[in-house]
């Protein structure tokens, strides 16, 4: 009995972090995008002469440092007389062995002017 405890263990151990394995890095390419998202919002909130679409370039350069495909449909810019809001979803699929699955997420960052 002893020793189906330790290989369930082990073998709970093993799955662990093959799931961790998988999900985390979306996880964290998404925290570094929203980073450069808010540098992005910071750099363009004040006197810029860039477009919609130019912003719309430039995240999706700063998506693509990330490994985050993203589409000009995915990326929604908001200008205010008080700042700029730029908001981001995508999805990342992941491959699983037994179930593959799909992250959303919703990235924005808004900057205000002072």
């Amino acid at each position: 009995m002893g020793k189906a405890k330790t290989f369930i263990g082990f073998g709970l151990l093993i799955i662990m972090f093959y799931v961790g394995w998988n999900l985390l890095p979306p996880y964290f390419h998404d925290y570094a995008f929203r980073d450069d998202l808010d540098e992005v919002a910071r750099r363009n909130s004040y006197f810029t002469q860039k477009t919609d679409e130019d912003l719309r370039d430039i995240v999706i350069k700063e998506a693509a440092k990330e490994s985050i495909p993203l589409k000009e449909d995915q990326i929604t810019i908001d200008r205010t007389g008080d700042g700029l809001g730029i908001t981001v979803h995508y999805r990342v699929h992941v491959d699983m062995l037994v179930h593959p699955m799909d992250l959303d997420f919703t990235t924005n960052s808004l900057n205000k002017r002072i």
